[in-house]
């Protein structure tokens, strides 16, 4: 009730005052309820795990169900949302102490794919609206010393998940580092292991201040640290996307919690991807349609504060070129149910031609963009009226082909 629209005045106060420890146990209540799920779901008898198995295959066949919510984790993800909104607010949350924390458990929840994913992704989205956010956000890798394991996840197989949990014979559960995906990969095994995690928690701090920029290899120890990590917080939203692409034929899309995942992981993905000035959007309140961001405003700006290197975007979205998301966001505009008239402003298709104009700025993304086939999937938007007729014709433009009026 503190965070409300009516009483947003708290939202500051709750975040700055040092009295207050209002992030970190947030963060910590989240992660719990995840563990807790976790230990419900690993404790069930093996009937109990079939018939669950046969409830969710008839789900997915329906797609009429609701996936049950947790009223208690739903309040905690609205809570941390409302407290993103402020400018002022969003570098203590993405910057400061418990920031390792907070998008740890974010990324869990995403990880997990339970309803309330689409709340996290729109604090995502806040928090990036700062533009000092957008690199430790972006290439967040949850290390060891978060002193968390990954949380049961319905996404991942049985054999992904003995790969991506580490931890020692006597049940310590470690971190997500493993050494099958990190740079370092073919040393000497003679190397301590308190050397080793010591280097990974430096580079990692380097990467996501962006201190360790230059010098060859430079891009292929960024993809090895993030992209060789599952548990990184791009390849958990490119997991989320994918296992709710399916859904995407589905009538409720658009006010279904899956729709609203995809959507807001779209727009965070738009955000830290766009590579422009500083802006002065007004904020806007995560509404209980699903929320709103700073784009929603109706200004022409992006809400964005700050400015951001064109390296930094360049390297995510190099980061993106090797992920599926490129084809993602081309596959949601041309496998839309809906006709193109019907593409609101931040609408999902919306959000996702604005991606693919990021992405069409660089070489690398430019060609993971045409392996989706983006210049023949979009031709058919090109003679299109109004802002997505142009986006068409500008991404096509940018992929080597030119609009049909000038062939």
């Amino acid at each position: 009730d503190l965070t409300k629209k009516e009483k947003e005045y708290n939202r500051i106060v709750l975040v700055s005052n040092t009295h207050w420890d209002v992030i970190g146990v947030l963060s910590r209540a989240l992660l719990a309820s995840i563990e807790e799920e976790a230990a419900t779901k690993n404790g069930t008898t093996m009937q109990k795990q079939k018939q669950q198995q046969k409830q969710q295959q008839q789900q997915q066949q329906s797609k009429t169900s609701k996936p049950s919510i947790n009223k208690d984790r739903r309040l905690i993800c609205w809570t941390i949302n409302n407290l993103s909104i402020p400018y002022e607010n969003k570098a203590i949350m993405a910057l400061g102490n418990h920031s390792s924390t907070l998008l740890h458990a974010l990324t869990s929840v995403i990880h997990c794919n339970i309803p309330e994913s689409y709340l996290c992704c729109i604090c995502l989205l806040n928090l990036t609206f700062l533009a000092s956010a957008i690199r430790p956000v972006a290439f967040y890798v949850p290390s060891m010393y978060d002193g968390f394991a990954p949380p049961y996840s319905p996404m991942r197989s049985r054999s992904e998940a003995t790969t991506t949990v580490h931890g020692n014979k006597s049940g310590d559960r470690t971190g997500f580092l493993s050494s099958r995906s990190l740079p370092w990969r073919g040393r000497s095994r003679s190397s301590s292991s308190a050397a080793t995690t010591s280097s990974s928690r430096v580079d990692l701090k380097n990467l996501q201040r962006g201190t360790n920029v230059g010098g060859e290899g430079r891009i292929s120890e960024v993809c090895g640290l993030v992209l060789g990590n599952p548990m990184s917080l791009l390849r958990v939203v490119e997991g989320m996307m994918v296992a709710n692409a399916t859904y995407l034929q589905s009538k409720d899309l658009q006010f279904s919690v899956q729709g609203l995942a995809l959507r807001w992981a779209c727009g965070f993905i738009r955000n830290v991807t766009f590579a422009g000035e500083d802006g002065t959007a007004e904020d806007n309140d995560a509404d209980n349609k699903g929320g709103r961001d700073a784009l929603s405003s109706g200004d022409s700006s992006t809400g964005r504060r700050g400015s951001v290197s064109d390296e930094t975007i360049e390297e995510i979205c190099i980061l993106l070129s090797s992920t599926q998301i490129p084809r993602l966001v081309v596959q949601f505009v041309h496998d839309s149910p809906r006709r193109a008239v019907e593409w609101t402003k931040d609408s999902l298709e919306d959000i996702c031609l604005g991606v693919m104009c990021n992405l069409a700025r660089w070489s690398s993304s430019r060609e993971a963009l045409q392996s989706a086939g983006a210049v023949k999937r979009l031709e058919r938007l090109e003679g299109l009226p109004g802002i997505h007729g142009y986006r068409a014709r500008a991404i096509r433009c940018s992929l080597g082909v030119l609009p049909k009026q000038f062939g």
